[in-house]
């Protein structure tokens, strides 16, 4: 961390962002560089102190996780509001955070929300418990365990948190 670059990852994460979504041009590389570095600058005294990451690579595993989880979900939440409503087993699921850092129980969180078929309601007044409301749960422990293992512990391996 610098004066200049508080947040370099993030920096980078920005100026990518925007080189993919606006295309690569010399002046588009221009002005994303400029806003990666102006909006880590500017929002440094809202983001206290960041976890550090221990392994890229390790994020870059849990990002593919997530994007397939996403595609999946999406063939199977299609599948069953397409079918009758009878087979839709909607519950409020209650999962027990490990997690403590608020950065890494907000993204587990959004781990949670993007994913079709769950969204996360509630985070108790202590941050131990996590109400997700899911459209269909066969089995609320196994989908506790799958949430908890494929997002909340190498979200935490990866954190330094």
């Amino acid at each position: 961390m610098t004066k200049l670059c508080p947040f370099p990852m993030l920096s980078m994460a920005l100026a990518g962002t925007w080189l993919m979504l606006a295309g690569f041009s010399l002046p588009h590389l221009v002005l994303g560089s400029l806003f990666a570095i102006m909006i880590p600058f500017v929002i440094a005294p809202l983001l206290g102190v960041l976890p550090g990451v221990r392994s890229v690579i390790g994020a870059m595993r849990l990002t593919g996780h997530v994007m397939w989880d996403i595609i999946v979900a999406n063939i199977t939440v299609a599948r069953l509001v397409l079918g009758p409503v009878s087979r839709l087993r909607p519950a409020f699921v209650e999962v027990p955070l490990t997690a403590t850092h608020p950065y890494a129980i907000s993204l587990f969180m959004s781990m949670i929300s993007i994913t079709p078929g769950s969204i996360p309601l509630a985070l108790s007044p202590d941050a131990r418990t996590l109400l997700v409301h899911v459209l269909h749960v066969e089995d609320e422990e196994v989908f506790v365990s799958n949430v908890k293992e494929r997002y909340e512990r190498p979200l935490m391996e990866i954190l330094e948190c």
